[in-house]
């Protein structure tokens, strides 16, 4: 029983550390793409917020598999914003 927990365990290890390598390599095609640059303190922020936009997009893919919603995300160049940046951006007071 204590070999298969602990099986279990470093599978469940391993693929966290694999999908935090293919967040990062996305990140960096993104940065890429987009030509986005940012000081030492950011890049780590930015990181994080692309990780959450990434979760949302795999979340809105789950969604509209089962019929949930009709329509599809994807990364464009916004997906280094936070939540409170979107809705700012998106729903902020606009100058007439």
């Amino acid at each position: 029983m204590f070999n298969k927990i602990t099986v279990l365990f470093l599978v469940a290890a391993f693929v966290a550390v694999v999908s935090a390598l293919t967040d990062r390599e996305q990140f960096e095609d993104y940065k890429k793409k987009f030509n986005k640059q940012y000081t030492a303190e950011e890049e780590q922020t930015r990181f994080k917020n692309f990780q959450d936009t990434l979760k949302h997009i795999e979340e809105n893919k789950a969604k509209f598999a089962r019929g949930e919603v009709s329509h599809t995300e994807g990364i464009n160049q916004f997906a280094d914003l936070s939540a409170d940046e979107w809705s700012h951006r998106n729903h902020g007071l606009k100058r007439p």
